[in-house]
């Protein structure tokens, strides 16, 4: 039997419940008064309407401003915006990202803040009613809540990195909601962790489906461990980093043409095209023949710190040829039609070596940091780092290293320069960077509608 995406599997339920949940759920700073709201609670009542509400949480995730995977999100903007793509297409919205010219009116970044927080607002109404519901059991209780719980910490997650000082609720009352204001980016941090420590306590390591769609404990996990290394907490990161690694669930492709095909054993998390044969966003975005509006393509930057025996640099990236001019696209995902072998890839297992490699080098182990950076190395081709780096000169290879393995995937470059401090090296390569961009701007418009939000971040 063909294997059936995500959203093919909610599509009845879904549309309804999103209807429902949709009601009085703008932004958080910007919500209309409840005048005609549904009762909630009746979804909760049963508990096929109760699975297909988180659902459709799911389907707002692959289609939100900031995690899709199409020109508007992250993935794509926070590539532009460090030194891992050039622009060749029209938007001007786009390159203001690309060329570090934005400002809090720019709608890509406006969208990111007010979506992130519509959909915070339906994890809480969902948290809210799974709680309250007479008619779920105990273990289906917890299994709902702590993949609520990871969602939430998700977008929390994003919005810390990307603006800093956020408005953090977990309520969906209107008096609460519209007087928000920004809580130090520090408090939003341990509020993440409680939220993903909540998950892990109520989450195993199994999958609720084959595909790997469903949040499970792994997933927290990795979530967590990067919510540790931004709080410096690098003994409970490599902690939980081994917690994944050492139950062998998740192995690095020996073949590298694998790694995002939708069978890859690598894989922690993704996410289906919407239909079934529909290419992946990543495939339509980055794979062209000629010039369009968002088209991008590698940067020299990028390109000059692939070794030619990297097996990436052949798999990976792909020559072409426009008006006699050669560029390298990405070519991570390589499905053009008639898809069924490639979904997005959201965190595969890579990214935990990665974590764990940092997490020991900023304890003073570097020869086992440089040894965890070398399992990915020896799959891609390459030879082992030496042994007897010191400290600065393993965050100039793991930085590098990063940038080979994880370019375009959920902002990881922009992340990775936030964590290391050295986000202002962009400007040795990026004229117009500055160093409040550390920090993206709030929306004018929020500001405008609660003052609470203000001031804006530096610079803006």
């Amino acid at each position: 039997m063909k294997t059936k995406s995500i959203n093919q599997y909610i599509l009845v339920y879904s549309l309804f419940i999103i209807g429902i949940l949709s009601t009085s759920c703008t932004s958080q700073v910007e919500i209309d008064a409840p005048t005609d709201r549904i009762d909630h609670s009746e979804v909760y009542k049963d508990i096929g309407t109760t699975k297909a509400a988180l659902n459709s949480l799911y389907l707002d995730l692959e289609l939100s401003a900031i995690f899709n995977k199409a020109s508007s999100g992250v993935s794509f903007n926070m590539s532009l915006f460090t030194d891992e793509l050039d622009f060749y297409g029209t938007s001007s919205i786009i390159k203001d990202i690309y060329e570090n010219n934005f400002t809090d009116n720019n709608s890509t970044i406006n969208s990111w803040w007010n979506n992130s927080y519509q959909n915070i607002y339906r994890i809480n109404a969902f948290i809210e009613g799974v709680n309250g519901s007479p008619v779920l059991g105990i273990d289906l209780k917890k299994s709902l809540l702590g993949e609520a719980y990871t969602l939430r910490a998700l977008y929390y997650h994003y919005l810390v990195i990307l603006f800093g000082d956020v408005a953090y609720t977990t309520s969906t009352d209107y008096n609460i909601n519209q007087n928000l204001k920004r809580l130090p980016y520090q408090e939003v941090l341990l509020k993440i962790e409680s939220d993903l420590k909540e998950a892990i306590q109520l989450l195993d390591y199994s999958y609720r489906d084959p595909n790997r769609f469903y949040i499970n404990k792994a997933i927290a996990e990795v979530i967590l461990i990067e919510n540790y290394i931004i709080q410096e907490k690098f003994n409970e990161a490599e902690k939980v980093a081994h917690q994944i690694i050492d139950k062998d669930l998740f192995q690095i492709e020996d073949d590298l043409s694998k790694t995002f095909k939708n069978q890859a054993q690598s894989t922690i998390w993704q996410i289906a095209p919407r239909y079934a044969s529909r290419i992946t966003s990543e495939a339509s975005l980055y794979l062209f023949s000629n010039f369009t509006i968002s088209s991008a393509t590698i940067s020299n930057n990028l390109l000059e710190l692939f070794d030619n025996k990297d097996n990436r640099k052949k798999d990976w990236l792909n020559k072409i040829s426009i008006n006699n001019q050669e560029f390298y696209q990405v070519y991570k995902y390589k499905t053009q039609a008639n898809n069924t072998d490639e979904y997005s890839i959201f965190y595969r297992i890579e990214q935990v070596y990665f974590h764990l490699a940092y997490s020991l080098a900023m304890q003073g182990n570097i020869e086992k940091a440089i040894e965890s950076l070398n399992v990915v190395r020896h799959k891609r081709g390459l030879d082992n780092l030496p042994s007897n780096l010191n400290q600065q000169q393993f965050i100039t290879n793991y930085l590098e290293e990063s940038s080979r393995e994880f370019f375009t995937e959920n902002a990881r470059r922009f992340i990775d320069l936030k964590i290391t401090n050295t986000l202002n090296d962009l400007k040795l390569i990026k004229t117009n960077f500055q160093p409040h961009h550390n920090l993206l701007p709030i929306p004018f418009r929020q500001m405008e509608i609660n003052k609470n939000l203000r001031p804006n971040n530096p610079g803006y």
